[in-house]
């Protein structure tokens, strides 16, 4: 099976962990992936509301790099993943505008025909790999932990871009942690913000707003959470030491990237998946 691979910014740098246990776990998958080497950020959500037209014309320029593989484009970032959904959908809708950025490509010799199907991590393990599949593939079925499904905004919100009526119905996650062994946590705050979006101006806001995520998950009995964006994990991990002080209490809640989630459960190791590299410690888990 064979995909375009976009890490995004943050797997390659603050989370760089997520992208070596994603690669891991591919291997086991047996996914063939051809990382966009050129590719570019794809802006986050900021620089869509400051350059509409730049916006586009990045996004559409890494899809435009997987429609020369005749690949379909497979992220592991939550906001990669919608603004790269959010250009395909205008590029189809806005024909103006898909010339304007076709013109701007053209310039380094690409051009984009609006046929790069986008598909998330998450949503891979289902519609391509199946759950069937996943499951028989399971040689360490993770029985004794309980894990907080961590969904964040933007692989669920706006709901119209994803055909959810609500999206707080999401149980994908769950699914896939059950397929996995684990007991699936339900606490407030699953399909919440993280508030990274609001930590450049305010990181108060991100740590009061997490806090409450992390100690209901807690209260609730995961002895970890697990998030499909590295964007989330950064507040989740790295940022819940100022967390702990702000909420006067210890958390000590391990947070796992989706791809080191499933690498345990095909018996990869904690150091093969990079475990050691978050901020909170994950050595409690071992003993589950």
């Amino acid at each position: 099976m064979k995909f375009a691979y976009y890490p995004g910014c943050s797997a390659k740098s603050t989370c760089a962990e997520l992208n070596v246990a994603l690669r891991k776990v591919a291997v086991a998958l047996d996914l063939q992936l051809t990382e966009l080497e050129s590719a570019t950020c794809t802006g986050a959500r900021e620089l869509r509301a400051i350059d509409p037209v730049g916006f586009l014309t990045l996004n559409v320029r890494i899809l435009a790099l997987a429609e020369q593989q005749g690949l379909p484009l497979m992220t592991v970032c939550n906001t990669c993943t919608l603004n790269l959904i959010d250009a395909n959908a205008t590029f189809a809708e806005d024909k103006n505008l898909a010339r304007q950025v076709n013109q701007r490509l053209a310039e380094e010799g690409l051009e984009y025909k609006g046929t790069t199907r986008v598909t998330h991590f998450l949503w891979m393990l289902f519609e391509d790999i199946g759950s069937e599949r996943l499951q028989k593939m399971v040689v360490n079925p993770l029985t004794g932990m309980s894990v907080a499904a961590f969904y964040g905004c933007h692989i669920t919100r706006p709901p119209e871009k994803y055909g959810f009526i609500d999206s707080r119905n999401n149980r994908s996650l769950e699914q896939l942690s059950e397929l996995l062994g684990c007991k699936p946590v339900d606490y407030t705050g699953r399909t919440e913000c993280c508030g990274f979006h609001t930590a450049a101006h305010d990181e108060r806001i991100a740590i009061k707003l997490t806090g409450q995520h992390i100690q209901s998950a807690k209260t609730n009995g995961a002895h970890a959470m697990v998030t499909p964006c590295p964007l989330c994990h950064t507040v989740l991990d790295s940022f819940q030491k100022e967390i702990e002080k702000d909420a006067g209490k210890k958390l000590n809640m391990p947070v796992l990237h989706l791809p080191q989630l499933v690498g345990l459960a095909l018996g990869m190791s904690h150091e093969e998946l990079r475990l050691d590299k978050h901020v909170i410690s994950t050595e409690a888990l071992r003993s589950l």
